[in-house]
């Protein structure tokens, strides 16, 4: 983790401002700072075990422009439900590699390590998701492949991310003839405040898009 930027000497107040600097969420500048993230920042606490995940890949990255931006608008209309978190987040007491910090970006937005996700809406090879887990757990080799694959997922540029988690990592092409699908990336963005009432009555929408 040596080439990560030197965010130890910054505290939480210069950490939300850095976050444009950098291109990223504040959440996100957070977790690659090996830091719990804020509760106003932090993603809504679950307790089902599907979450926004589910809704990307068995409903939004099937469907056509049209129906994932009448999900995104039913997503928008839901109420804030601010809850207090019951635990920290991230609290997977993992030690922090690259590897780790790539699943607390997926994680951040709800969306936990999922291999068909992954190649559905990241572009990534057809593994499996322990395969991903091996490779988070520095068991076998990270390959680029998955890296591009979390950086299409949580829409952060591969050069932005590479570096920020300590990796070299060499651009992979998009493997699908239809376009990478940023929409339903940004949805998965949008959903990470709901909570388990919600994600559920956004799948039950996603359904009646899809006759």
């Amino acid at each position: 983790m040596s080439d990560r930027p030197p965010f130890d000497d910054l505290d939480d107040d210069a950490l939300r401002r850095l976050a444009p600097t950098l291109g990223l969420h504040a959440s996100e500048v957070f977790i690659l700072a090996v830091r719990n993230v804020p509760d106003d920042l932090a993603p809504a606490e679950l307790t089902r075990r599907s979450g926004v995940g589910s809704l990307l890949r068995w409903h939004a990255s099937r469907m056509t422009v049209d129906q994932v931006a009448q999900l995104r608008r039913f997503v928008d209309d839901l109420p804030v439900r601010t809850r207090p978190r019951t635990r920290p987040f991230p609290s997977d007491g993992r030690e922090p590699t690259a590897g780790t910090l790539l699943r607390r970006l997926l994680n951040n937005r709800n969306i936990d390590l999922d291999a068909p996700l992954l190649m559905l809406v990241g572009g990534g090879p057809y593994v499996s998701t322990s395969t991903y887990s091996m490779a988070f757990a520095d068991r076998i080799p990270m390959r680029d492949e998955f890296v591009n694959a979390v950086a299409r997922l949580t829409g952060i540029p591969l050069e932005r991310l590479a570096p920020l988690v300590g990796l070299d990592v060499a651009p992979t092409p998009w493997p699908f003839d239809h376009a990478w699908p940023e929409d339903v990336v940004a949805l998965g963005w949008a959903a990470r405040r709901l909570d388990d009432d919600q994600l559920l009555a956004a799948e039950n929408f996603a359904r009646e898009l899809r006759p």
